[in-house]
């Protein structure tokens, strides 16, 4: 078998707990001093006095590793902590074992990073640039504005009516309305066969269904054929200009405020941020994983 390196005295010295050191420090220089104190002999005691500078220097060398070693330790023990005290912050709660495989969701915060502009007046491209929930803000304005009572549905579970519409004093409505923000996207078949069924439902025989882009032909056809009326992009900003200039601007102001450009979460009632999963982008609620609603990306959201 090999043998060990032989370890000096200093090494051993570095290596030992600092307690160690300080009591060796502490029992030398007492020592010392007590070895001056009580030699008596001449020339015992001038050898004793000769050699103390030494031994205060051995003893002073013991208390300063001692100082060093405990200033060390006390730093080791505050990175361990801190460094399990991360650990722990970032360590994610175990997930019970599923057949479902996970879906990656990469975050993407939307931030503006400056203020949209006010803009002065209404135009076909600022109706499409609208999220939903000012685009029906809008429409309801222009009802309420045209001197009709309307009233918006709750954001969840809304039944397929945006808007009720009520004539005279009557608490039932006399007609509803659907919105779509959907930018120049076209609305097509299964969105107004959707909304006929609505109004079946309802027992309403009239509708009306708004949207910023068009109508394909199919869904003018079944309109055409069950009293629904169908109001595009470029319908409504005629009708927002026909109103009177105040009441424009009102309209103006009230749905151009702040960001009106990103969507809002539809349950959680916050603007939503841009999301991927599987290299397709989406709009996701802020609140995820706790709320999962999610909304298509607009072309001009892009």
């Amino acid at each position: 078998m090999a043998r060990r390196p032989k370890q000096s005295i200093l090494d051993a010295v570095i290596q030992e707990n600092w307690k160690i050191s300080a009591t060796r420090a502490i029992v030398l220089y007492i020592a010392i001093y007590g070895a001056i104190l009580l030699t008596t002999n001449p020339p015992l005691k001038t050898l004793v006095v000769g050699l103390s500078p030494l031994g205060f220097f051995l003893a002073g060398a013991l208390g300063f590793i001692a100082v060093i070693k405990f200033s060390l330790n006390l730093l080791q023990e505050k990175f361990k902590n801190k460094s399990n005290s991360v650990k722990t912050k970032n360590a994610r709660p175990t997930k019970s074992k599923s057949n479902t495989t996970p879906v990656s969701v990469v975050i993407k915060p939307t931030i503006l990073n400056t203020p949209l502009e006010q803009p002065n007046n209404w135009t076909l491209k600022l109706i499409q640039d609208l999220e939903w929930k000012r685009f029906e803000e809008l429409s309801t304005g222009y009802y309420q504005e045209k001197g009709i009572k309307a009233e918006n549905t709750p954001l969840v579970a809304d039944g397929g009516i945006d808007i009720k519409l009520y004539q005279d004093n009557s608490d039932k409505p006399a007609s509803i309305v659907q919105c779509k923000a959907w930018g120049i996207k076209q609305v097509g078949v299964k969105e107004l066969r959707e909304f006929l069924g609505v109004m079946t439902h309802e027992k309403i025989i009239t509708g009306f269904y708004m949207t910023s882009g068009e109508f394909s032909d199919g869904a003018k056809e079944i309109a055409t054929a069950h009293e629904i009326t169908l109001i595009n992009g470029e319908a409504l900003l005629v009708m927002i200009k026909d109103l009177p200039d105040a009441s424009q601007q009102k309209l103006l102001t009230s749905v151009t405020r702040g960001d009106y450009i990103t969507p809002t979460c539809p349950k959680c009632d916050v603007k939503m941020t841009k999301r991927s999963s599987n290299q397709r982008e989406f709009w996701g609620c802020v609140n995820y994983p706790k709320c999962r609603r999610k909304l298509h990306l607009r072309s001009v959201d892009k």
